[in-house]
């Protein structure tokens, strides 16, 4: 019975997967990504205009969700910072109060049982927001690279890899060791850190509105809202802070920022085992 149970949940989250990632707002939330990627690009393309290729900074540093760009030139990854926090609901957020409201979720809660209904909105949401997340920043690297080339291997802030500041800076970045060895591997796997967090953030929202009827759509943006902004003013909340808590410092390429692991650690712990449990109430109370 458990192995059909589980069966039964992992065909039913592909299907969901596969639902969401044809809604409009997954559609709209990847199309503005990349929007803001390509306006990244341009933006480079004819800024380092007739530079030699050894002259320019690595190609991953001028890449939209890196901390070094943002030192140079703040404007566009300033904007996905603001962005953030709204368009991580978007994709797979609305779901449930979307069936709510026309009252399928009923339907598909006697066909597949409440339990399966919900865990499967909250895997795929997950993975959708996750996906939705991901892929315009890995296109971008290969954009760079192929435009750019995989030489140039310097620093926006013009400082040399011999640089006792640059090195101090380098060694403060999460996963430096595999910076230092592979600034690719090290991009990829923080991109992938970045969609894994969306990702949470995306099933967050879900098993938010799960907790309650969702009369107006603006209250679901409001929990994700509100939990990425505390960390952003936590120095204002609570005094200040030897090491940053802000999300941001912990998700963006090559940040700089003296920042406390434990408290990230324990909050992407609380967010999962939080919404799961949400999750878990939502669908023993609406068991048929």
């Amino acid at each position: 019975m458990k192995k059909r149970g589980s069966y039964m949940l992992l065909r039913i989250t592909r299907s969901q997967i596969v639902f969401l990632m044809r809604q409009k707002e997954a559609v709209l939330t990847f199309c503005v990504l990349m929007l803001l990627v390509l306006a990244n690009f341009l933006d480079n393309c004819q800024e380092f205009r007739g530079y030699d290729i050894m002259a320019l900074a690595h190609t991953t540093k001028m890449g939209l969700l890196s901390w070094n760009l943002v030192g140079y030139k703040a404007d566009l990854s300033m904007m996905l910072i603001q962005l953030y926090p709204l368009l991580v609901v978007c994709p797979a957020g609305f779901v449930l109060a979307k069936e709510r409201g026309t009252q399928e979720h009923v339907l598909m809660i006697t066909r597949m049982g409440s339990g399966t209904y919900y865990f499967s909105k909250l895997l795929s949401a997950f993975v959708v927001t996750a996906v939705v997340f991901v892929i315009p920043f890995l296109a971008e690297m290969v954009l760079y690279v192929i435009t750019f080339s995989a030489k140039p291997m310097g620093d926006l802030s013009n400082w040399s890899a011999y640089d006792s500041g640059y090195i101090d800076m380098v060694r403060s970045y999460m996963f430096s060791d595999l910076f230092i060895r592979s600034p690719y591997g090290y991009a990829v796997v923080k991109v992938l850190l970045f969609g894994f967090f969306s990702g949470l953030m995306g099933a967050f929202g879900v098993a938010v509105s799960a907790l309650y009827r969702v009369k107006f759509r603006i209250t679901v943006f409001l929990p994700t809202f509100i939990l990425l902004n505390l960390s952003v003013y936590a120095k204002v909340i609570w005094g200040e802070m030897e090491k940053s808590v802000a999300w941001y410092n912990f998700v963006m390429l090559h940040e700089e920022a003296a920042k406390n692991m434990s408290v990230f650690l324990v909050f992407l712990v609380v967010i999962a085992v939080g919404s799961m449990g949400a999750i878990g109430w939502a669908s023993r109370r609406d068991c048929l």
